[in-house]
C-alpha cells in the first residue's frame, strides 16, 4: 500500500549509476529536456509575426518598439556625443592605399582597436565597416585581411575593428583568448551583454567613418562573417546609417540557436520571448540587405533551410514596400567562413548599393590582396605599452562590479519586499504548480529512488533514511548527485538527517551529453533565450523539493547543503522560502564580483574549452545581479542560517580568513538595513 499521498510506485530494476554506491533512473523517456527546449523555442518563434507590416509607417512603428526592447535587454547604451578621442599608432603606406593603426572611444573608458584602410585619391569614397568572426587573431586573420584589402583596392574606405575580448583587446595582448563562454557571460552580472557591447563598439565605428572628410556620408556598408556576420546584422538593425549590409554565414533562426551551438556574443537575454531573427532583419528594411550562406556549413544553425525561415517573412516586407530589389540572398558552394565566393558577393552587393554599379552579381576580387604579416599591423609591438584605456572584459567587469557593489553597500535601507521581488525577476523564477507527483522506484542497498514531477520536468533524486525522525537535508552538486563524494555524503549524514540527493535541472541524469565550450554552456544560453535561467531552474527545483518534503514526508527540519554553484542556488532558495532552517554552502562564491586571480584564458582554439584554475561554470552569470545587490543580500533575506564552508571568489580562489570574515560580517550589516 502506498504510504504517501499522490505517489506513483514503480517496482522494476534499474541499472546502477557508474559510480559505486549511487543509483540512477533512466529518465530518457520522462524528461527529454532538450526536446522540451526545442518545442518551447518553436512555440516562442511564432510570436514574431511580420505579415501585418504593409506600409512604411507600420514598419517604423514596429522598428521603434523592437529597438527599445533590444536596448533594454542588451544592457548598454550608445552615446553619439561622447568624444571619439581617436589616437593613431602609425600609418603604413602601400601601393594605392594606406593603413592607419588607431583606437577610438566607444563608451567612457572603453576603447576599440582598429585598422583604417584608405584608397589613394581625393575621394570622397563610400565606406565599409568590417567585423571579424571567431578567428582568435581578430582583425589580423587571413580572411578579414583579404576582405579589407579587396575593399580598399575597389575604392572603399574600410574600417576593420576588434571585438571586445579579442587579441589586441584580450587580457594578454596578442594571446588567442576566447570570449564565447565564461568570459563573455561575465558581463551579464554587471547588467551588460557582449552582444550589446559589440553593437555600441560598431556604432561608434560608424561615427568614426562619418567623421572623415574622405567618406560619403550616405554610403556606408557593413559586413562580416560568422560572429562578424552576427555583428553585421545587429549593427545594421540598430543603426539606420548603414546603407547596405551583408551578413555572411551567420543568419539562421533564433529557435535553431536554442538547440544549436553558439557564442555568448550571439545571445540576447529573453530574445525569443519577444522576437525572432526575422524581426531583427526587419529592422534593416527597407535598406539594402544581402544574406550570404554556405552550402556546406558545419553549423546547422546557419544552414540554408534555417536562413530561409528567417528570410522569407522579411522579403515580404520589401515586396509590400515596393523595393524587392533591395533584398537578396546567395549560397556559396563553400564551407563556413569568409571564403572567396563570399568576398566576391560582398563586392557585387556594395558596388550596386554604395557605388550604383552593376546589378548586385558577384564581382571578381582585385589582385594584391595577400595578407600582410600581422606583426607589421600591430598597434602595440611592445605589449607593455598598450594603454589602460584599451580595457579588457576582465578589467571592465572588475571595475564596474566594484562600483556597483560600492553603491549597493552604501544604501542606508533596503526594502525586503522589493529585494525579494527583484531576486525572483533576476532568476526568471517560475511559480510552482499547484500539484506535483512523486514517482517512487525500487529500493537498492538502502537507497530509495524517486522522481518528482514538477510542472514541465522531472527531478530525479535518491533518498537515504537517517536516524532522526523529521530531519532532512538536501545535498546538491553542480554536476549532479554522482559527483558527490562518499566523504561529503557521510559528513552530511552525521547529524542523523535523511539525505535527499537530487539531480537539479540540466545536471546528472537530466544533463545534455555535450559540454562543448564549457560546463552548462548549452543549458545556460538555451534557457536565457526563452526567458528562463539555469540557476532559476535550480532554485525552482529546490523549492519544489522542500515543499514535497513538507507534504509527503512531514518534514519538520530541512537543511540545504550546496556544493559549488548550487550553494548560491541554495542561498537564493532560502531567501524565497521560510521552510528552510539552515543552508550550508561548500566551495561556493561569497560574492559574484568578478575576480580572476588564477584563471588563464589562453588557448589554441577560439573557443577555449578549459580554463586552468577555474572551477565554476557560467551558471551564476545572472543578468543584472550586481545591480540588485550580491550574495550577501540574498543570505540576509533568508530566514534560515547560512554557513559557509571554504568560501571562494568568483573564479574559485579560496578566500583568505580575512576575506571570509569580511563576507560574513557583510551579511550581518546588510541584514540590519532590511525593512
Amino acid at each position: 500500500m502506498n504510504a504517501y499521498s499522490n505517489v506513483k510506485v514503480f517496482n522494476f530494476d534499474l541499472p546502477p549509476y557508474p559510480r559505486e554506491g549511487i543509483f540512477h533512473l533512466d529518465m530518457s523517456e520522462f524528461c527529454q529536456v532538450n526536446r522540451f527546449l526545442r518545442w518551447q523555442a518553436g512555440r516562442y518563434a511564432q510570436i514574431c509575426q511580420l505579415d501585418e507590416i504593409k506600409t512604411l509607417p507600420e514598419l517604423k512603428k514596429f522598428q521603434k518598439a523592437l529597438r527599445a526592447k533590444i536596448w533594454e535587454k542588451a544592457g548598454v547604451r550608445y552615446d553619439g556625443k561622447l568624444p571619439l578621442d581617436v589616437q593613431k599608432f602609425g600609418t603604413i603606406k602601400k601601393d594605392g592605399y594606406t593603413i592607419t593603426k588607431l583606437i577610438y572611444q566607444s563608451r567612457p573608458g572603453i576603447y576599440v582597436t582598429g585598422l583604417l584602410y584608405v584608397p589613394e585619391g581625393k575621394g570622397p569614397f563610400p565606406a565599409v565597416l568590417q567585423m571579424h568572426g571567431h578567428n582568435p587573431e581578430g582583425k589580423f586573420g587571413e580572411n578579414p585581411q583579404r576582405m579589407s584589402l579587396a575593399l580598399v583596392r575597389e575604392g572603399y574606405v574600410c574600417l576593420t575593428v576588434d571585438a571586445f575580448g579579442t587579441y589586441e583587446r584580450a587580457h594578454d595582448c596578442y594571446v588567442k583568448q576566447g570570449h564565447g563562454g565564461f568570459l563573455g557571460a561575465s558581463l551579464f552580472c554587471i547588467g551588460e551583454s557582449l552582444l550589446g557591447a559589440q553593437i555600441v563598439d560598431n556604432m561608434r565605428g560608424v561615427d568614426l567613418l562619418l567623421s572623415l572628410k574622405c567618406v560619403i556620408r550616405d554610403k556606408i556598408g557593413a559586413t562580416g562573417a560568422s560572429g562578424g556576420g552576427n555583428q553585421t546584422m545587429w549593427l545594421s538593425a540598430m543603426d539606420e546609417r548603414i546603407t547596405a549590409a551583408m551578413p555572411i554565414v551567420s543568419v539562421g533562426s533564433f529557435a535553431s540557436y536554442v538547440y544549436g551551438l553558439n557564442c555568448i556574443c550571439e545571445l540576447l537575454p529573453d530574445g525569443l520571448t519577444f522576437t525572432e531573427e526575422s524581426g531583427i532583419l526587419a529592422l534593416i528594411a527597407p535598406r539594402a540587405l544581402r544574406i550570404g550562406n554556405a552550402q556546406y556549413d558545419c553549423n546547422h544553425d546557419f544552414s540554408v533551410s534555417e536562413m530561409l525561415k528567417t528570410y522569407h517573412p522579411v522579403e515580404k516586407i520589401y515586396w509590400n514596400l515596393g523595393c524587392p530589389e533591395k533584398i537578396a540572398y546567395s549560397v556559396a558552394d563553400r564551407i563556413h567562413g569568409l571564403t572567396d565566393r563570399q568576398r566576391q558577393a560582398v563586392l557585387g552587393h556594395f558596388a550596386q548599393f554604395l557605388k550604383g554599379e552593376g546589378n548586385g552579381n558577384a564581382r571578381p576580387e582585385p589582385e594584391g590582396i595577400d595578407p600582410l604579416p600581422e606583426e607589421e599591423l600591430y598597434l602595440f609591438p611592445d605589449t607593455s605599452k598598450r594603454p589602460d584605456k584599451v580595457r579588457t572584459i576582465q578589467a571592465h567587469c572588475r571595475l564596474t562590479g566594484e562600483k556597483l557593489r560600492k553603491e549597493y553597500l552604501a544604501r542606508k535601507t533596503i526594502q525586503r519586499k522589493e529585494a525579494l521581488a527583484g531576486l525572483e525577476k533576476l532568476l526568471r523564477l517560475r511559480k510552482l504548480p499547484e500539484e506535483t507527483v512523486l514517482h517512487k522506484y525500487a529500493e537498492v542497498k538502502g537507497v530509495t529512488r524517486y522522481a518528482l514531477e514538477a510542472g514541465d520536468h522531472l527531478i530525479p533524486f535518491l533518498l537515504k533514511k537517517g536516524t532522526v525522525p523529521g530531519k532532512f537535508r538536501i545535498l546538491t552538486h553542480t554536476e549532479g548527485k554522482a559527483f558527490l563524494t562518499d566523504e561529503a555524503i557521510a559528513e552530511a549524514a552525521k547529524d542523523g538527517s535523511t539525505l535527499l540527493l537530487p539531480d537539479l535541472y540540466g545536471t546528472g541524469e537530466t544533463a545534455q551529453p555535450n559540454h562543448t565550450i564549457c560546463l552548462h554552456h548549452q543549458f545556460y544560453r538555451q534557457l536565457l533565450w526563452i526567458g528562463r535561467s539555469l540557476v532559476g531552474e535550480w532554485v525552482y527545483d529546490l523549492l519544489a523539493l522542500v515543499r514535497m518534503l513538507k507534504k509527503e514526508f512531514k518534514a519538520k527540519d530541512i537543511e540545504l547543503t550546496g556544493h559549488l554553484e548550487t550553494g548560491a542556488a541554495a542561498v537564493f532558495a532560502n531567501a524565497l522560502c521560510a521552510d528552510v532552517r539552515k543552508v550550508e554552502t561548500v566551495d561556493s562564491p561569497a560574492s559574484l564580483l568578478f575576480d580572476m586571480r588564477t584563471v588563464d584564458f589562453t588557448g589554441k582554439s577560439p573557443f577555449v574549452k578549459f580554463l586552468p584554475g577555474l572551477i565554476y561554470s557560467l551558471v551564476l552569470a545572472i543578468p543584472g545581479f550586481l545591480k540588485w545587490g550580491d550574495i550577501s543580500l540574498a543570505a540576509a533575506l533568508g530566514k534560515g542560517e547560512v554557513v559557509r564552508t571554504r568560501p571562494r571568489t568568483w573564479d574559485g580562489t579560496l578566500c583568505t580568513k580575512k576575506e571570509a570574515s569580511s563576507a560574513a560580517k557583510e551579511v550581518e550589516e546588510v541584514r540590519k538595513k532590511l525593512l
